[in-house]
């Protein structure tokens, strides 16, 4: 994997370990389509995931749900992270993060962290399992129609995206496709499943999109994930629709899938106008 990353340890940063304080930096590879100085969503999404499990004891407990409300753009650059245990326990943990973007707080996040554990449930009670058509049967898209511009972007060149419908050439309410992010959030270490699914969520209304690039802004105000169980493996599938009002918003509903199928959804709100 690359020693490029998402993010850079800000000098004279405190350890990143500690879960509580981290200042990085944020590179062009988290670019997102809207502002040329500003990040997509993915990239804070899994950097919130990533500051949440520092308080998973070890990884004893796991994310299984993710609140994040927007509340401006986060620039690329200078990042703080802030975040704190608000309800401990061993079965159920709630975590608040906030991250603050040129002086001040740009995403307002609440995760919820669960016991890793092994229960054994009646004959029928587990779905089965609901698979997307994999990896291999999807097709590459032009991701520079997300958006006008050049260089490193978390939707041009961070993400292996591959479309099975919808995508940035193909205007409607639904979309399906493959994710996998090909960079690590901070060097030297490889992202979680739930860190991998966090970056993928934010692309639901970039699949489905039921009014064009270009003529319309569909932006999301928020990003909820919940989480089944922690993806596997390097690829994260999104089935989405978009729904547009003409009062001026959306709703994106995504269900999520890894390798061995259905792990979860996520929900985005969208502030819908014309260009």
């Amino acid at each position: 994997m690359s020693e490029e990353a998402v993010a850079l340890p800000s000098i004279g940063a405190g350890d990143p370990g500690d879960g509580l304080v981290e200042e990085l930096e944020l590179t062009g590879l988290a670019r997102g389509p809207w502002q040329e100085d500003a990040a997509h969503g993915g990239a804070p999404a899994a950097l919130i995931v990533r500051s949440a499990e520092a308080h998973s004891d070890g990884g004893a407990l796991r994310v299984a749900s993710l609140n994040m409300s927007f509340y401006g753009p986060v620039l690329l650059g200078p990042v703080r992270i802030e975040s704190e245990t608000v309800k401990p326990g061993r079965r159920q943990r709630v975590v608040a993060v906030r991250l603050i973007s040129d002086g001040r707080v740009v995403i307002d996040a609440r995760a919820i962290l669960i016991r890793r554990g092994r229960v054994d449930l009646p004959e029928g009670a587990a779905p089965a399992a609901e698979r997307l058509p994999g990896p291999e049967t999807a097709r590459e898209v032009d991701r520079s129609l997300w958006a006008d511009g050049e260089g490193d972007a978390f939707h041009r060149n961070t993400n292996t995206v591959l479309a099975l419908e919808g995508g940035p050439d193909r205007v409607g309410p639904t979309g399906s496709g493959w994710f996998r992010l090909d960079f690590p959030l901070v060097p030297g270490e490889i992202p979680s499943g739930a860190q991998r699914a966090a970056a993928a969520a934010d692309f639901g209304n970039g699949l489905a999109h039921p009014v064009a690039f270009g003529e319309f802004l569909f932006v999301n105000c928020d990003l909820n994930l919940s989480l089944l169980r922690e993806p596997d493996g390097e690829w994260i599938g999104l089935d989405s629709r978009t729904d547009v009002d003409p009062g001026g918003s959306g709703l994106t509903t995504t269900t999520l899938y890894d390798g061995t199928g259905r792990c979860g959804s996520a929900s985005q709100i969208l502030y819908v106008d014309r260009a």
